[in-house]
């Protein structure tokens, strides 16, 4: 019985001693686990940092290449435009140009035009002078006025007429 008792002592202290040594290795377990998993998490972390870092620093690069073709795409058409719209104004200064030299021709066929109809409604009326300082002249020469040598030229022609 002694031994039975000396085996329940030695239970009992293996009890004592071993349950709290065993909740001190479970938790030097746990902890040493929870450590490590705390540094596996900081490592995850740490790692999608970098991950969004790279990301992030890979989003501005196209971000920028994106930004940079735009813009040279935008400085071409610019270019091209600008090209387009001085190609233009020379064509409508050129037209301009054409259209100052053909009203700049007709003010001077118009003054020209204008001249020559003066000096002939001058001519007109030097003629017309002529004409009628003839016909008075006439009318002295023969003594009849238009109306009669109208009426006498007009009665020689029945006369001849009729013969």
């Amino acid at each position: 019985m002694i031994s039975y008792i000396a085996i329940a002592i030695a239970f009992i202290i293996g009890v004592v001693i071993a349950f709290p040594t065993g909740i001190k290795y479970r938790k030097n377990v746990a902890e040493k686990e929870l450590g490590i998993a705390e540094n596996e998490a900081k490592r995850i972390v740490s790692e999608a940092i970098k991950a969004a870092e790279t990301k992030k620093k890979e989003a501005i690069v196209e971000a920028k290449d994106e930004i940079f073709k735009l813009k040279s795409e935008s400085e071409r058409e610019i270019k091209e435009r600008r090209s387009e719209v001085s190609r233009l104004e020379r064509r409508v200064q050129h037209k301009e140009e054409t259209v100052d030299k053909k009203i700049d021709n007709l003010d001077k066929k118009e003054e020209a035009l204008s001249a020559k109809l003066k000096a002939a409604e001058l001519k007109l009326e030097e003629a017309e002078t002529v004409k009628k300082s003839q016909f008075d002249m006439l009318e002295k020469i023969s003594g009849f006025t238009i109306e009669q040598s109208k009426d006498n030229l007009l009665k020689s022609l029945d006369g001849e007429l009729t013969h």
